[in-house]
């Protein structure tokens, strides 16, 4: 049985956690202070330690809520994937339905390793992968999982900056023929 949430504590999260995103509107995560967090969200400062030991926390937590999400979603989907562009899509699907938060978690005011660190959960699969159809040997699969995802963040975070200007479909279509061609220059 799951243990019962305490809906106070629910929404004096919630609220410090609308509170920092919207900072991060406006500058980055390392120039916001708790002070501004607790005044805006009008929580005080003690309420905050309660539950948060300071802002990178808050910010764990909502990208942990995030990739929690996606991950389910990856799952949930995981008998109809059957190539890089079916993940790719999943992916970018679960980003443009999150676009919001995506835009601030991604930009230039959020953490600049967490679309790395969401894309880092397919490396195991990936390498067994290409080491078992491809006949790869693991140190040079690996190589070229970091070389392809490199590639991937950029596009993803330029097509999060550029407000999700280009279909979902023609941006999955693309990530999986460069990671085709890179994958074949590997071989």
């Amino acid at each position: 049985m799951a243990p019962k949430v305490d809906i106070r504590v629910q929404k004096t999260k919630e609220r410090l956690k609308g509170a920092l995103l919207s900072l991060m509107q406006e500058k980055n995560i390392d120039r916001i202070n708790i002070s501004e967090i607790c005044r805006l969200s009008g929580i005080n400062r003690n309420t905050f330690y309660q539950h948060y030991s300071d802002i990178k926390d808050i910010l764990s937590e909502i990208e942990g809520e995030f990739m929690e999400e996606l991950f389910s979603s990856v799952k949930i989907s995981e008998e109809s994937i059957s190539s890089v562009r079916d993940i790719m899509g999943l992916l970018l699907e679960t980003i443009q339905n999150n676009q919001d938060i995506c835009m601030l978690l991604f930009s230039d005011n959020g953490d600049k390793n967490f679309l790395r660190n969401i894309l880092m959960f397919a490396l195991p699969s990936a390498v067994e992968n290409w080491v078992n159809e491809l006949g790869m040997d693991e140190h040079r699969a690996t190589m070229l999982y970091y070389y392809v995802m490199g590639g991937a963040v950029n596009v993803i975070e330029a097509w999060i900056k550029k407000s999700f200007e280009a279909s979902l479909d023609d941006v999955a279509e693309e990530l999986n023929a460069l990671i085709l061609k890179s994958q074949s220059a590997f071989c």
